[in-house]
């Protein structure tokens, strides 16, 4: 018997441990991390005979009311043959699993089958003031894949009709449940067989419990800084300043034993001689000291870790096992982590005004949630997000991601309001049937934007020097993507350009692109660019046409792109971009302007707005770009309020934008399609 525990990088959770790989577990007498409801973490693990004295003491801390539940009598004591029959895992028909936080028990569940028989009894007690968070449900879940493993077809359960957290446990299982009533004493019957609602069931207590984790890391009420430096330009230091530059809205904690105060901010010389409560932690010390720094938060019943420090499994197997042990640590004492080797978190809420990082530059308020493997790339990211005026929801550099992944990030931003869209810089999957599933349907709702790393041999090499990284094959990645509607960008620069199209813009509604410009030159590179990457550069009608010249009979082209010539005034921009928009001809604009000398580039700005504002005061809602050249407005935002239309330096690069997005549109209009019924089938069976 070993205590060590299965931890799967950035996969917490029962939903998303495979049956295979939970089986194989527990049957060597390992155990595996799992997310409970509030969003911390807990151990479950087979009971082995080495547990006896812990459950005395776990059924000495039960309350009467939760004793008389379990047993319906009052039971104070257990005695050593209920103990040692209850702590005995030889016996195939008998499997008894404990639940762990801070090293002891505060759960047991157990199911009896006699021999034989493909029905077993099943039980459940749970310490009082662990209760409700959620462990009754994932302690079903387990014993259902190990019964079905045994040979097992039903649960039969008998608990008061007052139990009703238990009663509430069995109905939303999801299997199939019979059940029938006699003097206070209802059974319920259950068919362990896996069911679509039961995976369903699973994987939404599963999705709260990420939701509730990652609210403890970029949520936080308090923030204390383990290792703020009083020298300005250390990691420590900056964490600390940039907390309280950015106007946190709760209480920061320095903590350092050799200083009584950093940046006039009272200092701490730990955590447990902090007089409030601390919500969420970040680590700014040497790779030795971090498994005290986690030992102290735990004891101090922190909820979250961002860990900065380097040092762990970029450098080497040494490295990785020191990390592993410190994932284990903070699980232990229930709390998640982000790292370590990271950038920090950020979130703009003005609610929270959280700037867990060391960059320089705070970036504006905005809709994209953003979301790096690499620390570095993380401040240069923060930087064009400044300069470009693009506004993100959230940022979280998650480094080595050795515990919260892009996928616990997804399922965050998913369903949070203040995030339209999702940009993601990753070297690695820890779960690309967990990514492949999430993004599917996220994706019909909310765009991801991905830059994936490591296309050439050299960058998987650097990757995995880099932030241990595993490797992926690229045409594995393609595919994966393809599937799922992620949207794959080459570039930083690329990721950035599509987001603000995304973020700024209505969808687009299919590939047709109409082109307004007073160049032809400029025009028919927007017009090879956009047919190149699969855009439709459509004919317009003639009436269309006809239109045009009303505005200006000297237009040079007006059957797409529509050149109006050098001379063209600002007003000659306006009505033809509002008749192109609401012709229902194109599905999306690109503007492009070479300033003359007749006509001055914001009046032409103003002139993009104004169309774009009347166009809309009509119900229509078509994006607009624009190529501003030679103007020094290009990789901006054309800003009048709340209005804002992408600026590209060259007209390809907008085209380069839209493609991207038009071929996400496709996708999304591919039926989704469904399973064929599986009639006629024993899943029990099968899964032997």
């Amino acid at each position: 018997m070993t205590n060590q525990s299965i931890t799967f990088a950035g996969d917490v959770g029962r939903s998303r441990v495979a049956n295979e790989d939970l089986v194989a577990a527990f049957e060597a007498g390992r155990g595996v991390d799992v997310l409970l409801s509030d969003g911390s973490t807990a151990h479950i693990r087979p009971i082995s005979p080495a547990d006896g004295e812990e459950i005395h003491a776990f059924h000495g801390r039960l309350s009467s009311e939760a004793v008389w539940l379990r047993y319906f009598t009052a039971h104070p004591e257990l005695s050593d043959g209920e103990v040692a029959r209850l702590t005995d895992n030889r016996d195939p028909d008998h499997l008894a699993l404990v639940v762990q936080r801070d090293g002891r028990i505060i759960g047991v569940a157990q199911y009896e089958r006699e021999v034989g028989r493909d029905d077993a009894e099943v039980a459940f007690v749970i310490e009082d003031r662990f209760q409700g968070r959620g462990i009754g449900p994932i302690l079903l879940e387990h014993l259902a894949v190990m019964g079905r493993h045994h040979g097992i077809k039903r649960f039969v359960a008998d608990t008061l009709t007052v139990n009703t957290r238990m009663v509430r446990v069995f109905a939303d299982a999801g299997y199939v449940r019979h059940s029938s009533m006699r003097d206070g004493v209802i059974r319920v019957i259950l068919d362990i067989a896996p069911t679509e609602e039961a995976r369903s069931a699973a994987e939404h207590r599963d999705e709260v419990a990420i939701r509730a984790s990652i609210a403890r890391l970029l949520q936080p009420r308090s923030v204390a800084v383990v290792g703020a430096a009083r020298e300005a330009g250390k990691i420590g230091h900056e964490l600390l300043v940039n907390l309280v530059r950015a106007g946190f809205t709760g209480p920061v904690y320095p903590v350092n034993p050799n200083a009584a105060s950093v940046s006039s901010i009272p200092c701490w010389p730990n955590l447990a001689a902090i007089p409030g409560t601390v919500d969420m932690a970040v680590i700014a010390v040497p790779a030795a000291l971090v498994p005290d720094a986690v030992r102290e938060c735990g004891e101090k019943g922190v909820g979250g870790l961002v860990i900065v420090s380097s040092g762990f499994a970029e450098s080497g197997k040494d490295g990785s096992k020191s990390q592993a042990a410190i994932v284990r640590l903070a699980h232990s004492y229930g709390m998640r982590l982000v790292g370590p080797n990271c950038f920090g978190v950020l979130n703009t809420d003005l609610d929270y005004s959280l700037n867990a990082t060391f960059a320089p530059d705070l970036p504006y308020p905005g809709e994209i949630g953003f979301v790096s493997q690499s620390g570095g790339l993380g401040i240069a990211i923060l930087a064009e997000a400044r300069a470009r005026a693009t506004g993100l929801s959230g940022f979280v550099s998650m480094g080595n991601k050795a515990d919260v992944s892009g996928n616990d990030l997804l399922v965050w931003w998913d369903e949070d309001e203040r995030t339209s869209v999702i940009l993601m810089y990753l070297e690695s999957f820890g779960n690309p049937r967990r990514f492949s599933h999430l993004a599917r349907r996220i994706s019909r709702s909310k765009p991801i934007v991905v830059v994936k790393s490591g296309r050439s041999a050299a960058g998987q090499r650097a990757a995995s020097s880099h932030t241990a990284a595993l490797a992926s094959p690229d045409r594995m990645v393609d595919a994966l993507f393809d599937q799922t509607g992620v949207i794959r960008v080459d570039t930083i620069e690329e990721l950035f350009d599509v987001s603000e199209v995304l973020s700024n813009q209505p969808m687009m509604e299919g590939p047709r692109i109409g082109i307004l410009t007073n160049s032809g030159g400029p025009g028919v590179l927007c017009a090879d660019a956009s047919e190149g990457h699969g855009l439709s550069v459509v004919t317009l009608s003639g009436e269309l046409q006809a239109r045009i010249r009303q505005v200006d009979p000297s237009a040079a082209g007006a059957s797409n792109p529509i050149d109006l010539g050098a001379g063209a005034s600002a007003e000659a921009y306006r009505q033809c971009l509002e008749i192109l928009l609401e012709s229902g001809e194109v599905d999306a604009v690109v503007v492009v302007f070479t300033p003359p000398l007749v006509t001055r580039t914001d009046d032409v700005q103003r002139a993009i707005l104004a169309a774009i504002d009347h166009a809309s005061s009509h119900g229509v809602r078509r994006p607009v770009v624009a190529s501003l050249l030679g103007t020094g407005e290009g990789r901006a935002l054309l800003t009048s309020g709340p209005r804002k239309v992408p600026c590209f330096t060259y007209p390809e690069t907008a085209v380069r934008a839209l493609a991207r997005i038009s071929r996400h549109v496709e996708w999304r209009r591919t039926p989704r399609g469904e399973l064929p019924p599986r009639e006629g089938l024993d899943p029990n069976t099968a899964l032997r």
